[in-house]
């Protein structure tokens, strides 16, 4: 199964400002990095995000939001968010700007 190619035109656009961002395939899907730390992504239909703490507070708040555990193992800080989720604008619009947040506080890889 590929990756919600509608989801990546949305992460493109919203993206495409950002300073030191780089898109790569992983997880049979995308990934955009922000200075070499993966922030957000697309994995199946679901967004992938990277918020730290702010992940678990997603989740807790929202049953859109589940962990991301796609190799049958919960990875902390990380979550995805539902297609039901991700495409209301505001959810979605929070969901990244929590990944963004959280990624600008990691050191830089590149």
């Amino acid at each position: 199964m590929g990756y919600n190619a509608d989801l990546e035109t949305i992460l493109d656009e919203t993206t495409r400002t950002w300073s030191g961002v780089q898109k790569k395939r992983m997880f049979g899907g995308v990934v955009y990095m922000l200075h070499g730390n993966i922030c957000v992504g697309i994995w199946q239909d679901q967004l992938i995000i990277r918020a730290g703490g702010a992940a678990n507070t997603l989740m807790a708040d929202d049953a859109r939001f589940r962990p991301f555990d796609v190799t049958g193992r919960a990875m902390k800080g990380w979550s995805m968010l539902s297609p039901e989720g991700w495409r209301d604008p505001a959810m979605r619009r929070d969901a990244i700007k929590a990944a963004r947040d959280f990624c600008r506080t990691l050191l830089k890889k590149l």
